[in-house]
């Protein structure tokens, strides 16, 4: 169930770029039930509706009232699309004069300080009510909602259209649709199966790996492991991404310890999977710069092996070197990959009540903690990666944005290792233009790749690719 304010579902507004637009077609499928609100209620071009009993109600709406001289409460009405169910309902509390009062937040400061009061407690009304009916999510673009410091309706996420649009798209994936593309009226619709769409997602977020395999699949016979070496390159990353999904839909419900079991289980598997596809990248420049027959010994993170690759591919060696971005992302993802052999990544309670649990931590590995914690000072900060000392003792991290964090960057580190190899040196190798990139049409045309990237909620992760390098 969805809150969203009216006006960011207004023609305008979904036309302002493909992402609010896809987001608007999201929303109209059937799977998603959708109210909209707004601080002066329905426009008048809304239709009113009455109940045989007096209820004034408007479909598909929340209706505020006015609040009650005699007890405080505000009333409101909450009828679904087609109006078969109307429901009352009343806020009750003092959370808007709450607001009003905030004195930490710097929002809406342009309208004067008696204005920007007015405007917070509205702003929580609407939050209040998103809370009062069950909501899921709230989908608003008001600064104070969006800043909020204060832990009201926890049970409520708010977001933007754009951080929204991901979590909608998660759960329309785990009910088993991949829509690349769908109108905002819901008139017309195309999707994936699930295989397609990871597959898709897979190659738009290593763009560099259209050069890099097609040397791979054109190349002679005696090289015709590469084909099959190159291949399961995209399958350990899709599968990757699958995972990926099952960790966050375990960390977007109520906590408890099946779905901490379940969201630290997949992130194994996502580091496993990732570490390999790394590990891939280093056969592949094996067999590329012929460094002779012991390819097992091949890996970016085996300095013996490195020494083999600097003098014949510097550029490629650079891009691991000590100090280097890629040399901290492929210690990240090695020191957490290695607890598979060891003890598990623990899980940990965070809870605001005895009677509740409201997140699910990770614990780092003891042994490697500090190391973990200047590699990841030295791509972003630990504040990327969730990372808070919840004991004196231990380093932990909110597994969801530790799993993007790692992900985003090792996606990264796998571009600029397949772009940086040189797989022209591959015997019989055949490169051309029009294998440097995706086909121009087809399912890999750019409105589908960009389409399932805005979904996976890597966008801001590949417009930052390259300027950080």
């Amino acid at each position: 169930m969805v809150v969203i304010d009216y006006d960011l579902l207004e023609a305008p507004a979904l036309h302002i770029s493909s992402e609010r637009s896809l987001f608007g077609g999201l929303l109209s499928h059937s799977y998603v039930e959708v109210f909209r609100i707004g601080d002066e209620g329905p426009p008048d071009t809304v239709e009113r509706c009455t109940t045989k009993h007096g209820t004034e109600y408007v479909p598909g709406w929340i209706v505020i009232g006015e609040q009650s001289a005699e007890n405080g409460s505000t009333p409101l009405v909450q009828a679904n699309g087609d109006g078969s169910r109307i429901v009352r309902r009343a806020l009750i509390g003092n959370a808007p004069e709450v607001a009003e009062r905030d004195p930490t937040s710097t929002a809406y400061q342009e309208r004067g300080e008696a204005g920007a009061a007015a405007q917070r407690a509205l702003d929580i009304k609407m939050l209040e009510a998103a809370r009062e009916v069950e909501a899921d999510l709230f989908v608003t673009t008001r600064p104070y909602l969006t800043g909020l410091t204060w832990g009201f309706a926890r049970e409520v996420a708010v977001g933007t259209p754009e951080q929204a649009l991901p979590l909608v798209s998660l759960y329309l994936r785990r009910q088993g649709v991949f829509l690349v593309y769908r109108s905002p009226d819901g008139s017309a619709t195309d999707s994936f199966n699930r295989g397609l769409f990871y597959w898709v997602g897979t190659r738009d977020l290593l763009p560099a790996g259209w050069r890099w395999f097609s040397a791979c699949v054109h190349q002679n016979g005696e090289q015709s492991g590469l084909v099959y070496l190159g291949q399961s390159l995209f399958q350990r990353v899709q599968r990757a991404l699958q995972d990926r999904d099952a960790a966050l839909w375990a960390l977007n419900q109520p906590q408890n310890n099946d779905t901490a079991d379940d969201a630290l289980g997949n992130l194994d598997n996502v580091l496993l999977g990732l570490m390999a596809a790394v590990d891939i990248t280093a056969r592949v420049a094996h067999r590329a710069l012929k460094l002779g027959d012991e390819e097992y010994g091949a890996g970016w993170q085996k300095k013996r092996w490195l020494k083999k690759v600097k003098p014949s591919a510097p550029e490629l060696a650079a891009v691991v070197a000590p100090g280097s971005r890629g040399a901290h992302v492929l210690e990240i993802l090695r020191l957490l990959r290695n607890s598979i052999h060891g003890a598990a990544l623990q899980p940990m309670a965070v809870s605001s009540s005895p009677s509740g649990r409201d997140a699910t931590y990770v614990s780092l590995p003891p042994a490697d903690a500090e190391d973990l914690l200047v590699a990841m000072d030295a791509v972003g900060g630990r504040a990327a990666f969730g990372l808070r000392r919840l004991l004196p003792d231990r380093v932990h991290a909110d597994p969801g944005k530790l799993l993007d964090a790692i992900f985003s960057r090792t996606m990264r580190l796998l571009d600029q290792l397949m772009r940086e190899t040189p797989v022209e040196r591959i015997a019989g190798a055949s490169l051309s233009e029009s294998r440097d990139g995706p086909p121009s049409d087809g399912i890999f045309d750019d409105q589908t790749r960009e389409t399932i990237r805005l979904q996976l909620g890597f966008e801001d992760e590949i417009e930052s690719r390259g300027k950080s390098e």
